[in-house]
């Protein structure tokens, strides 16, 4: 094998993410002497033709990422014996080829995603009824819109909400998109329906907010108050079996997995309290979580009562130790990690349910 095809072959491990450590270093050190600027050039100009005919072939952003990255190491490397000046001419020419790669990539990601994204709201466009009432929220701040029923959705920045001038005798639909915080009226014999992308939620009377996770792409429902039961849009998934629905209470949230479509329940990011609780010290009575040698069996008692969150302990013993404190003013999560580090104990989230681990006492 030739020093070119030796050169040709690793660059094809390192564009295929095959490449060995070893392998990976010699790349490096080919690549820093610029004998082989002419076969990686090549290699791009075929890429970026396979890309734009072949999807499957496009190159990732993060290898483009990875390789102007590299370059910039390579070149330090060699800052020793490359005149200044044919130095910086050379790093800006590998990182304008580079980077043709990384927007040739991130173009094809990003009107792929839009061409999807663009089906699917059209999609739910072919849903909502003519006669419906449209409100946008064109501002900065939260806006709330008060329905006919003397429900209320607080519009985040940018979303939208469809709903009729009078609802149904039998139920009480609305069409969301963008991010939402709902107080629903009570009204058993109307169910309240929000048809959001790929899911429905169905509610008696309650609050709860719907979003899409800027990080995951999955849409989440998170229950405040009430009881919500949130499943798929059968109108988005026509002749396909529907993921299975799921019961959500609060500081709760589902979680529609877009791509697997699949529906869960977690805890929400940070829960809240969902009614006063009295102090089990009502003597010493300085806020509602203060403690002085009281048994974790009693404080996660509290704390289930509190915040509507079953808390199971691995081991009996824990149940013996004692924690002296104020953690009135903290979230939660917070709450479980000072008693925990007291205790020697560690909790974990298990879906809707915190384990709390630990050796415990005797």
């Amino acid at each position: 094998m030739s020093k070119n095809e030796r050169f040709n072959w690793l660059l094809q491990q390192y564009l295929s993410d095959k490449i060995s450590a070893a392998e990976h270093e010699e790349f490096l050190e080919l690549l820093a002497t610029h004998e082989y600027d002419s076969i990686l050039s090549n290699s791009i100009q075929q890429y970026l033709t396979k890309g734009f005919e072949n999807a499957t072939a496009d190159l990732p952003p993060h290898i483009a990422q990875e390789i102007v990255r590299n370059i910039y190491t390579a070149e330090k490397k060699t800052a020793e014996i490359i005149p200044i000046q044919s130095k910086t001419k050379k790093i800006w020419r590998w990182v304008a080829a580079a980077s043709v790669i990384l927007i040739a990539g991130s173009v094809y990601f990003m009107a792929a995603n839009k061409k999807n994204n663009s089906s699917a709201k059209d999609q739910f466009a072919s849903m909502i009824p003519a006669a419906t009432v449209t409100k946008e929220n064109i501002t900065n701040e939260p806006q709330q819109v008060l329905l006919t029923d003397g429900s209320t959705v607080t519009l985040k920045p940018k979303a939208i909400i469809h709903y009729p001038q009078n609802f149904k005798q039998d139920s009480r639909e609305v069409y969301l998109e963008g991010e939402a915080f709902f107080h629903v009226t009570k009204n058993p014999e109307r169910p309240f329906l929000v048809y959001y992308k790929n899911i429905v939620t169905k509610v008696l009377g309650t609050s709860f907010t719907i979003n899409t996770n800027p990080q995951t792409g999955n849409v989440e429902v998170a229950v405040k108050t009430g009881r919500v039961q949130v499943s798929e849009n059968e109108k988005f998934v026509k002749g396909s079996l529907p993921a299975d629905a799921v019961i959500v209470t609060p500081n709760q949230k589902a979680i529609y997995q877009v791509e697997k479509r699949i529906l869960a329940t977690a805890i929400v990011d940070e829960p809240e309290l969902i009614h006063n609780d009295k102090p089990l010290t009502p003597a010493k009575g300085q806020g509602t979580f203060i403690y002085e040698q009281e048994q974790l069996a009693t404080i996660f008692e509290q704390f289930e009562k509190a915040y509507g969150i079953e808390i199971i302990v691995a081991n009996a013993n824990l149940n013996n130790c004692v924690f002296t404190g104020d953690v009135s003013s903290q979230d939660l999560f917070t709450k479980l990690k000072i008693i925990c580090l007291t205790t020697n104990a560690s909790y974990e989230v298990n879906g809707t349910k915190i384990l709390i681990k630990g050796k415990g006492c005797n």
